[in-house]
């Protein structure tokens, strides 16, 4: 997806404040019944809607995306934070964060956190045609690309959009895609979860 970065890491000090506000909004626990947690279960995996996102929608979004993300080896990824965010609170925060405020993810390494937009679950009719116009993709489609491209940052450490994007797209081949050695480190095996260090804190938007 589109690249634009934030160039200060307070950035990723603003969005830890923002996301962990008392009046946050739910957590997956809160709101998972029994039968569809046991289902979709992914251990080290936190789930949050952020605030204003209604209860009921937050539960069917979040199941919609443990759906996508248990195609995954999400074992390689370790403990990580997924945050939905409404469509209305999207491009204001992406502004502040100086982020492009038309893509619909981004990721912070250091918090080890990613966050969503509300219109990749097709609950906006307006925004969700902007996104098929600029993306070309139906909404699923562009779901899974996000959420495979974002795992290309998360799980490789990876800065790179170019890289993210040809590591999420053997994700949604079936392949097992291997991080590219940074600084001379051996490379990481996905299936395995290898150690890989942490580069400096990024925001980026796919």
């Amino acid at each position: 997806m589109g690249l634009l970065k934030s160039r200060l890491a307070i950035c990723c000090c603003i969005v830890a404040s923002v996301w962990m506000l008392p009046a946050a909004g739910q957590t997956a626990s809160e709101i998972a019944s029994p039968d569809t947690t046991s289902v979709t279960a992914l251990p080290g995996q936190e789930f949050h809607c952020h605030t204003g996102y209604p209860l009921a929608q937050c539960e069917r979004d979040i199941l919609k995306l443990k759906s996508v993300l248990t195609r995954y080896p999400m074992g390689a990824l370790g403990h990580w934070t997924w945050v939905l965010v409404r469509s209305q609170d999207w491009k204001p925060i992406s502004h502040m964060l100086r982020l492009n405020p038309d893509s619909p993810a981004f990721t912070a390494f250091e918090p080890r956190e990613t966050f969503l937009e509300e219109a990749l679950f097709a609950h906006d009719p307006e925004r969700t045609s902007e996104m098929m116009r600029e993306w070309q993709q139906s909404m699923p489609a562009l779901l899974e690309f996000a959420v495979s491209h974002e795992l290309g940052h998360a799980i490789c450490k990876e800065p790179s959009e170019a890289t993210a994007d040809r590591f999420g797209e053997d994700l949604r081949k079936g392949q097992t895609p291997v991080c590219r050695a940074a600084n001379g480190a051996r490379k990481k095996n996905v299936a395995a979860g290898e150690s890989h260090s942490l580069i400096p804190n990024t925001l980026r938007a796919p």
